[in-house]
């Protein structure tokens, strides 16, 4: 191989690797973004909530079938969030302890905290990099 080609090849790796951590940081941002607007929804849905509770109060009706539904519109919110938090952590690196729920680097067999054992890390596919080679024969 010669000079050139190795250039090639060091420069579409570069690209490669630049390209990977733009993709990541786009998934970040949109990510973090979701979870904004996931929280606005909590926090407009537990105003609803008491609302709803305060007025159940003083009227001295119950109105459990509205409750449910805001309890339950919260707990799908909820999980959604968890799971956005997830994502989040699996693009830093990172894990919580299913145990104390301390976040730590997710190459760490136990946690720093509390000594629990770790999820262990799924293992990562190599980048395959396909190079086309022209020979100009």
């Amino acid at each position: 191989m010669s000079f050139v080609d190795n250039v090639i090849n060091t420069t579409k790796n570069v690209a490669a690797t630049a390209g990977k951590k733009t993709d990541e940081a786009i998934r970040v941002s949109k990510l973090k973004f979701k979870a904004t607007q996931l929280t606005g929804d909590i926090k407009a849905k537990n105003e609803k909530l008491g609302a709803l509770v305060y007025e159940m109060a003083k009227s001295g009706e119950k109105d459990t079938e509205a409750f449910d539904v805001l309890i339950a519109e919260l707990d799908a919110i909820n999980a959604e969030l968890t799971d956005i938090d997830k994502q989040l952590d699996g693009l830093k690196g990172v894990v919580a302890c299913p145990s104390c729920g301390t976040k730590t680097d997710d190459d760490n067999t136990f946690c720093p905290k509390c000594g629990a054992k770790l999820p262990e890390k799924p293992a990562e596919p190599e980048p395959e990099v396909t190079i086309d080679e022209d020979k100009g024969e």
